[in-house]
């Protein structure tokens, strides 16, 4: 209770939020993500943050609109770098390539990598709609 007490008195904006949530569950303080109404490749991507991270995932669909969407593609971004880093499948001459040029790959709407093995590697096949 001394906890509840002390962030209530640090951040007192949030009384209303918590007793929504104290009330009415998640449901009523989380932005809504609204998949309809998103455009395909924002679909996929989010598509694609479900499967690499659920709790992240929940973590970043309740931002609030524009943020939650640049967080998901940063992630996803990320997500790949890491899964070129994690295959031990590609070559190592390959691999500090792809890593010393990745940001490069952000700017050529053409690149993918169909040789990984992981099991995140649909952000690397599918790079063009993650970037």
């Amino acid at each position: 209770m001394d906890l509840m007490r002390s962030a209530l008195a640090g951040h007192p904006e949030e009384i209303y939020s918590l007793l929504k949530f104290k009330l009415g569950g998640c449901e009523t303080v989380q932005a809504k993500c609204h998949y309809d109404q998103m455009c395909p490749s924002m679909r996929t991507c989010y598509q694609y943050l479900n499967q690499t991270s659920r709790s992240f995932a929940a973590v970043t669909q309740a931002l609030d609109g524009d943020l939650r969407d640049a967080v998901c593609i940063f992630y996803l971004v990320l997500r790949a770098l890491d899964t070129v880093e994690d295959d031990m499948t590609i070559p190592l001459d390959t691999k500090l390539d792809m890593l010393h040029n990745f940001y490069s790959y952000l700017q050529d709407p053409a690149w993918r990598f169909m040789d990984s093995n992981e099991k995140d590697k649909m952000v690397l096949e599918d790079f063009p709609t993650v970037s």
